[in-house]
């Protein structure tokens, strides 16, 4: 059975918060959440910024993970030149409301109103500002960092901008 569209659980919900009630959460896509050289001292740090409030679902951050590490991969050879942080945990659990969906299904949907559903998959919850992931890299990697990124934002909805910051604390360039 393939995903819903994503469009369907874009908008922020309130969640749910008694997990006893709930019979079988759905495990995250997430396997992984910190690359690279968690220790090392860097100079830039490229970051996916949110522009608005809204949810991600956790197979779509893991596909805009997958994506910068395998970009990353082949422009940085050691592991060591680069920190790569995945921020947000998927909290939320989705829910589905599965629909007959054969010829005159309207019929059995009269009633239905505020229906739970069963749970279908995890997402994160995303206030607008909140830094989504980030890269720490040096300044001979800062264009292949923005390149990973930017790559990445196609994963992600949107409503979302890469911005490239010096650690001393000033900011470099906004919306890269």
């Amino acid at each position: 059975m393939s995903l819903r569209p994503a469009r369907n659980y874009r908008a922020l919900q309130r969640p749910y918060t008694r997990k006893e009630y709930i019979k079988s959460i759905p495990y995250s896509k997430i396997t992984k959440f910190d690359h690279g050289n968690v220790h090392g001292k860097f100079e830039y740090e490229v970051r996916m910024v949110a522009e608005a409030s809204f949810q991600v679902r956790s197979n779509a951050l893991e596909a805009a993970r997958m994506t910068v590490l395998s970009q990353v991969r082949k422009a940085i050879p050691s592991d060591e030149a680069y920190f790569f942080k995945v921020v947000h945990y998927p909290h939320h659990i989705l829910r589905k409301h599965a629909m007959a969906g054969v010829h005159k299904a309207e019929r059995l949907q009269k009633g239905m109103r505020l229906a739970f559903g069963k749970p279908d998959a995890r997402a994160a919850q995303i206030r607008r500002g909140d830094v989504i992931m980030f890269m720490r890299v040096n300044e001979q990697h800062l264009e292949a960092a923005k390149y990973c990124m930017k790559l990445a934002k196609l994963k992600i909805p949107y409503m979302t901008r890469i911005d490239v910051v010096r650690l001393d604390g000033t900011e470099d360039e906004e919306g890269a």
